[in-house]
């Protein structure tokens, strides 16, 4: 197809795992019956299948994760809530006149930096989505940790809060002011909404104005198979992300990324199917349904951090996890860190830190209490839930809390969170570290050692053990933000 960018369609086929279901809705603008020409096949790029961590099989390394934006889609501060100063939120006012403010929150977003695998090799940089916020976000935040080139663009889904940003890597392209192209990953439904919605950025042929356009190099891949990217792996993990308006309504599939068998990354989800819990089980040793991991010494790693979307706040909403979906992942992966993304305006930074600390202290709702003082038996850390529960009523979750409060309860906030988290997932789990996650904080990790992966470890706490801290023996994983608590 003349003007057409380099584009490649990886094979979807993968021994030994059942091809999750792609998303069946239809697209939202014509597609053809059969994939363009293809001007250029990367056959560098090939998907693999589970690691085997064998001895000799994984060197450890230092990996960074960088998040440019941790809040959704309108971002954060709410331009009704800074405009009007006498009903704004606590959260937006806060950010007026205050640049360094952690509830300024830009779309959700991430690079990953990789060290190069020989000495004198150059780190590389992975971009995960690039939405609307994404140029503010590299200014602030791309110099401050020295980076410049993009080796590679990895989106998750099609939403504008994913792709809108596109546009603006023609400051990188045109030219070759940085480079001269930027490889761009994506499934084939986020690929052909990009093609129908921003033609040029695949074809020249649809460009218009002085050609000043983005050049990138397209890799179509399947998300049933491990992506290997500038010599790390990320993992696609297709989840429920809302759903399409049809009849019958079908969800709308994202993709989270397992990467490098260390950290989790789910920035849009409102469902985990159950064949991706059964996928993630032959990466990562996961505990059981009593919070406990094998007692055998364990031959997959365990997760060191999650970043899961949290922007419903504290009741499940039609595409977004809220906190006791959070917290009920972050228990059955046995996650060592979690990180909320995808905040929303009208609860501060700082009340979601209280929270986490709170509950890492092991701090169960009143309600809980009394349960318990009459004989009330101890719930599973964990369970399968099915896609159409629900919690209480909104009135019920965020009884007393005002929508849009000035001054923020805090005590009464931390009781209602307590209270959804233990209605949904039952009941507190000590050892359990949440913390929010902040526009411009670094989460480093070493890669799965050679050998000696993790030694057995618990997750409920017994006669005051395992507290927030618990389990630090096996950590791998750091952030510049919460390193001083």
């Amino acid at each position: 197809m003349r003007g057409e960018a380099p584009i490649s369609f990886a094979n979807s086929a993968r021994p030994g795992f059942a091809t999750p279901s792609p998303s069946p809705s239809p697209p939202a603008s014509p597609v053809p019956a059969k994939p363009p020409d293809l001007p250029f096949l990367d056959t560098s790029t090939r998907a693999r299948t589970a690691p085997q961590l064998s001895k000799g099989s994984t060197s450890s390394r230092r990996c960074k994760l960088l998040l440019l934006g941790t809040g959704g889609s309108a971002a954060v501060p709410d331009i009704a809530c800074v405009t009007d100063p006498q009903k704004g939120c606590k959260c937006c006012l806060d950010t007026v006149g205050n640049p360094r403010s952690k509830n300024i929150r830009g779309n959700t977003g991430a690079v990953v930096r990789l060290p190069g695998l020989r000495e004198g090799d150059e780190d590389k940089t992975i971009l995960i989505d690039c939405g609307k916020t994404f140029r503010e976000q590299a200014l602030k935040f791309f110099p401050k940790n020295g980076l410049r080139k993009i080796d590679a663009c990895v989106l998750t889904h099609h939403h504008a809060d994913a792709i809108d940003g596109l546009d603006d890597l023609r400051a990188w392209t045109y030219k070759s002011a940085i480079e001269s192209t930027i490889p761009v990953y994506c499934t084939r439904r986020t690929y052909y909404e990009i093609r129908a919605s921003f033609g040029y950025m695949v074809s020249k042929a649809a460009a218009s104005g002085s050609g000043a356009l983005p050049s990138f190099e397209w890799h179509v891949m399947p998300d049933d198979q491990d992506w290997e990217i500038c010599g790390v792996t990320f993992t696609p993990v297709p989840v429920h992300h809302g759903q399409w308006f049809t009849t019958p309504p079908r969800p709308l599939i994202a993709l989270g990324f397992l990467i490098d068998s260390s950290v989790l990354y789910i920035s849009d989800v409102s469902y985990i199917p159950e064949e991706q819990w059964t996928r993630l089980s032959s990466y990562l040793s996961l505990p059981t349904q009593n919070g406990l991991f094998p007692s055998s010494p364990r031959q997959l790693p365990r997760l060191q951090a999650l970043i899961i979307d949290s922007g419903a706040a504290l009741r499940l909403g039609p595409s977004h996890f809220a906190l006791p979906q959070a917290i009920a992942t972050s228990r059955r992966l046995g996650a060592l860190r979690t990180y909320l993304t995808d905040l929303g305006h009208r609860t501060t930074h700082d009340l979601w830190c209280a929270f986490g600390r709170e509950f890492g202290r092991g701090r169960t709702s009143r309600k809980s209490w009394h349960a318990r003082a009459n004989g009330a038996q101890a719930t599973p850390a964990w369970r399968v839930r099915d896609e159409r529960e629900q919690q209480p009523p909104a009135e019920e979750v965020y009884a007393g809390l005002e929508a849009r409060a000035r001054v923020e309860d805090r005590e009464l906030w931390i009781e209602r969170a307590l209270e959804a988290v233990e209605q949904w997932a039952g009941g507190v789990l000590p050892g359990r570290w949440v913390r929010p996650a902040v526009d411009g904080m670094v989460i480093e990790w070493e890669s799965p050692p050679e050998e000696g992966l993790d030694e057995v470890e618990t997750l409920r706490g017994e006669s005051g053990r395992g507290g927030e801290r618990g389990g630090w023996g096996e950590t791998r994983v750091w952030d510049d933000e919460y390193a001083y608590e």
